[in-house]
């Protein structure tokens, strides 16, 4: 146990900085630290225990990617594939808008009323398809978060990847491929994870478990989480969203539930560069190309943190490349993710880390802590 991260976490909880917090650190001993403190939120009052299985939000994407590249290994796909080899609906053009010079904002709350005044945009041709690599590394333009766009509609329930995605194709871009950066929370993984499902031939439930969730013993991991009585309580703000339901549209965009220490057997391989007991699961190659930078230099920041340098990213994970320049306290070449900025992954060289803490800097001193800890 690291006595200095249940420590923080009590302080931090009874000086009402977080209702609660949970936290899981895995080393080559296994898992080396796992506590559980206070609650989800204050309206629910509900308690959290090292055994709450977490809506895992963003999270899910690493779990795609890492699908994604055990197909490649498998002949099934290549990374550089145009999509349209695998979703014709995308080999049709496309189209990438531009904000007129002067043109109002078009920032927005997802899914939300369109930005007052409407922003002004120029449309031209898109200069080449999108590619597997462009959604991976949210340098596609499809779909950014926080950007007003009129055209995209989100999943309904009772909908499938197969009866959905289709109408992506026809989306206008935000920009030209591979010249910018903006994080697709949903559209660009939505697409992948039909991707998994046509070149694997399963539904997408099959093909993560079959190749990754069974061989890691992921047993707590899968869609329709909710449904367990050890769960998080769905938050109000999605009551009713297809994507956490996981009946019909099942996703890698946001879809996956699981506990922490589940998560970190998916970590735990990452970083033995592929293997899990004993047994690999990808190439040490795969492992490489996904966590280190692929979107060359145009990451600003990590997500739900200030811009700073320093940071890549790679197939679906942000890499610490330059600590000090970022303003982070963890090891040069940590890489992982968040999921609605109040879960996050990271992946240390000598450690992987699983915490739920609803505040940033919260987050940044158990980082810190187990970094002394562990070095």
């Amino acid at each position: 146990m690291l006595p200095s991260v249940s420590g923080l976490l009590d302080d931090a909880v009874r000086a009402g900085r977080i209702p609660g917090a949970v936290v899981t650190v895995a080393s080559a001993e296994g898992v080396v630290h796992r506590s559980a403190h206070g609650v989800l939120d204050r309206a629910t009052a509900h308690p959290l225990t090292t055994a709450t299985v977490f809506w895992l939000a963003s999270l899910s994407k690493i779990v795609g990617a890492a699908t994604l590249l055990v197909l490649a290994e498998e002949g099934r796909l290549d990374l550089e594939d145009p999509v349209s080899k695998h979703l014709p609906e995308f080999g049709t053009g496309g189209h990438v808008r531009t904000l007129e010079p002067g043109s109002p904002s078009p920032l927005a709350a997802p899914f939300g009323p369109p930005p007052d005044p409407p922003p002004r945009f120029e449309v031209a041709p898109a200069e080449r398809e999108l590619t597997l690599v462009d959604l991976l590394t949210h340098t596609g333009g499809l779909q950014s978060l926080l950007v007003w766009n009129p055209e995209y509609v989100p999943p309904a329930r009772g909908q499938t990847l197969a009866g959905y995605v289709p109408r992506l194709a026809g989306l206008v871009r935000d920009f030209q491929p591979g010249t910018r950066w903006a994080y697709s929370n949903a559209a660009s993984f939505d697409v992948l994870s039909r991707v998994i499902e046509v070149a694997s031939g399963q539904d997408l439930e099959a093909a993560l478990r079959s190749r990754l969730l069974a061989p890691l013993g992921m047993r707590s991991t899968g869609f329709g989480g909710w449904r367990d009585p050890s769960a998080m309580p769905l938050p109000p703000a999605f009551a009713g969203d297809p994507v956490l339901d996981g009946t019909t549209y099942r996703t890698t965009s946001a879809g996956l539930w699981g506990t922490a220490e589940d998560y970190l057997k998916l970590a735990e391989m990452l970083r033995n560069r592929g293997t899990h007991d004993g047994r690999r699961l990808l190439s040490e190659e795969s492992v490489r190309r996904m966590t280190t930078d692929q979107a060359g230099g145009l990451c600003p920041g990590l997500n739900g943190r200030a811009e700073a340098p320093g940071i890549g990213f790679g197939l679906s994970v942000a890499i610490v490349e330059d600590p000090v320049a970022a303003g982070e306290a963890l090891p040069a070449g940590t890489f992982g993710w968040d999921g609605v900025g109040t879960r996050r992954c990271w992946v240390a060289p000598s450690w992987s880390l699983f915490l739920y803490a609803p505040d940033v800097e919260v987050q940044r001193e158990i980082e810190a802590a187990v970094t002394v800890g562990f070095g």
